[in-house]
């Protein structure tokens, strides 16, 4: 659950209650409720950090290596109403906040909803919570969705019921238990819907209690009779469903039956395939509406983006040069503070929007992770992120994290509109031409920035190097400086974002122990049988347990699992009757094999056992095969290090375990002074402005 501390609330920290007597910036102050009330201040970072930590609720606890989802339950249509409910009742649930004088609710209830629900002249705080109710109801109505007023409170009660008992995600109180019981029934079997165009593509699940024999002429006729422009009536899909059947000497589905399996179908689906173009625009990732309304406090919006740094880094046990890395960055657009970031060599990818967006609603721990002299006070969960059109942010993956499990709103920068997303773009030219490119390695932005240099040979500094001097730079320089695009009477950030809790309170945080809960409801999800030969199997990698044994099945029944590209070595897999995830290890290889091996380099080995001729798609990769191969892929890697900068690269991505016999004077000695690298690159660009 994300709360938001507020002033004279009372909290428990350290075994006893306090409460907060105001919220200063990056730190509160404190006065204990019992004994001698002594009143002092502390760090806002510390304070949610602290696993003693409980904010005014108490919150179940979730215990350790068990992770609950329902949501990641229901088939794609499902989830979707479950998000038009919520959207439904948020109006309510925005005017309830308003009239407890909540600012931050009123300004996100007249970005959205003024226009529709609240006359010219009329007074939002006026407005009753019945009222509303009618308008909401006479608007739905418009739209072509017939809605009880009975309806629409059951639901405003649910959510709130849900708050109040601690659910993680409240989202899941609109989710109807025959949904959930329905598809959590044994003889249940979930048949994967697959693109026409794209077979390996999965686009949508549907449920049947038929038997085997059945799977095979519901998906073949879903995918290609009805899933395409020819726009079929589901009378012609009965009728061939009806044909295939007798011809396979099974007895005919019912119409009644066959109905019911394409109403599973998501209308999005339905739509994207059927209507062609015309369906494909009215559900394109701009539908939502990009919007460049000014931000109103604090991560109201934050904009994200990636960009490649104009900079060449080194090997930090060889001093080789490897590449330039990419650099992840997430803008707050009302205090131009820096709210998250990630660099690696890693391309663009839905899993780097992950590991971006964690360390922008965590606690950053900059004093001791960077070695920053002020702390990165900007942390929580955004009201809308603003993302690029991208294959990587328009993903399903990136939309659900978004939008499901931090319950804020994803949008996306229309197509052709460079002017759109400006903030972000604006920051990451400042990190390149303020810092980056006044640091050994640098490339500059084109060939005649660069000149006779020679980048390669130049460049001295490590990724971690490199990460530490841009971390210290946005935490204890940018955060500090004077910002155009700020209003002149509070135009610093670090001002700006202090001011702005001061008027509207903190950001919406996540509490300690709901953390790791957090963490593993934005992984990536795949749908996966349990066999009895191979348990789970992903990626030639089988997953298995003892006490997991009552899940084996056929092979269409499948579960909801969830995977880390960066640790292989186990899954979660969410129990059917119930919506525990829990944590499965690899049984084949064994997990000491896949220790320390990421995704990159696990399908870097495959490729190598696939030109042996070894890697088949049935083969089972034993321990020596997975050892042979790595050991190989090393030797590769090894022989072509010193040439090749791809191939340092490529070690890199693999987390650098390659050992590289080098001669003694190429290897880094790891004494670059980083303060003196970020404060004489800040130098040599306030020279270069003096110029100009």
């Amino acid at each position: 659950m994300k709360i938001t501390l507020n002033v004279n609330e009372e909290i428990h920290f350290m075994g006893r209650k306090h409460r907060l007597i105001a919220i200063k910036g990056s730190h509160v102050v404190l006065q204990r409720s019992d004994g001698d009330n002594e009143t002092f201040k502390y760090s806002l970072e510390k304070l949610v950090s602290d696993s003693t930590f409980r904010g005014g609720k108490t919150i179940a606890r979730v215990e350790q290596r068990k992770y609950e989802s329902i949501l990641e339950k229901l088939p794609e249509h499902k989830r979707e109403e479950v998000s038009w409910k919520y959207e439904l009742i948020r109006p309510i649930l925005l005017l309830s906040r308003i009239k407890q004088n909540d600012m931050k609710a009123l300004l996100e209830f007249s970005d959205k909803y003024l226009k529709t629900y609240v006359n010219k002249n009329e007074n939002i705080t006026k407005l009753s919570q019945e009222e509303l109710a009618t308008r909401i109801l006479v608007n739905s109505k418009n739209e072509g969705k017939k809605l009880a007023r009975s309806t629409l409170m059951r639901y405003v009660k649910a959510y709130r019921d849900g708050m109040k008992q601690g659910v993680p995600m409240a989202l899941e109180c609109f989710v109807k238990a025959t949904d959930i019981n329905y598809i959590q029934r044994k003889d249940t079997i979930a048949i994967e819907i697959c693109s026409p165009r794209h077979p390996e593509v999965v686009v949508d699940v549907v449920y049947t209690k038929y038997a085997d024999e059945y799977h095979s002429i519901i998906k073949e006729t879903i995918e290609k009779d009805y899933l395409n422009t020819r726009r079929l009536k589901a009378s012609a899909i009965f009728r061939i469903m009806e044909a295939k059947c007798t011809k396979s000497g099974l007895k005919p589905i019912p119409e009644i039956t066959v109905r019911s399996l394409l109403k599973q179908l998501s209308p999005k689906t339905v739509a994207i395939f059927r209507d062609g173009k015309k369906g494909i625009e009215s559900y394109s990732t701009t539908q939502r509406g990009y919007s460049e309304t000014a931000a109103q406090y604090p991560l109201h919006m934050v904009q994200i983006d990636h960009t490649r740094l104009d900079i060449i880094v080194v090997d930090e046990k060889t001093g080789l040069a490897i590449g330039r890395p990419v650099i992840t960055l997430g803008i707050d657009v009302f205090t131009r503070m820096i709210w998250c970031m990630h660099l690696s060599f890693d391309e663009p990818s839905a899993n780097k929007v992950r590991k971006a967006i964690e360390h922008g609603i965590f606690p950053k721990g900059a004093k001791e992770r960077y070695g920053t002299t002020n702390e990165w006070s900007i942390f929580g969960i955004p009201s809308v992120i603003f993302l690029d059109n991208g294959s990587d942010f328009t993903s399903v993956n990136v939309k659900r994290m978004i939008n499901e499990t931090l319950e804020s709103e994803v949008r996306y920068r229309p197509r052709k509109t460079p002017h759109y997303g400006g903030v972000i773009e604006r920051l990451m030219g400042s990190i390149n031409t303020q810092i980056i490119h006044n640091l050994p390695g640098s490339t500059g932005s084109n060939v005649m920035d660069k000149g006779d240099r020679d980048p390669v040979k130049e460049a001295k500094l490590t990724l971690a190097e490199l990460e530490k001097i841009v971390a210290k730079y946005i935490v204890d320089i940018y955060h500090f400086e004077k910002h155009r695009g700020l209003p002149d009477d509070c135009n610093v950030p670090i001002l700006k974002y202090e001011d702005g809790v001061d008027i509207y309170g903190n950001p919406p945080i996540v509490e300690p122990q709901l953390r790791e809960f957090y963490h593993i409801e934005l992984l990536p999800t795949e749908l996966k049988p349990y066999t009895r030969k191979d348990g789970i199997t992903m990626d030639h990698i089988h997953y298995r347990a003892d006490h997991l044994a009552h899940l084996v099945n056929k092979r269409e029944v499948k579960y909801k699992i969830k995977y880390d590209d960066d640790d292989i070595s186990h899954i979660f897999i969410q129990l059917p009757d119930s919506k525990e995830y829990v944590e499965v290890v690899a049984s084949s290889p064994p997990p000491e094999v896949l220790q320390d091996i990421n995704r990159y380099t696990w399908n870097k080995i495959k490729d190598n056992l696939r030109k042996t001729g070894y890697l088949k798609r049935k083969n089972r990769l034993d321990n020596e095969t997975v050892q042979k191969a790595k050991e190989e892929l090393q030797d590769l890697i090894a022989n072509s290090y010193k040439p090749k900068l791809t191939a340092r690269k490529m070690n890199e991505r693999m987390g650098g375990e390659i050992a590289i016999s080098l001669t003694n004077n190429l290897i880094l000695e790891g004494n670059n002074d980083l303060d003196e690298l970020l404060l004489g690159a800040k130098a040599i660009f306030a020279e270069m402005e003096d110029i100009k």
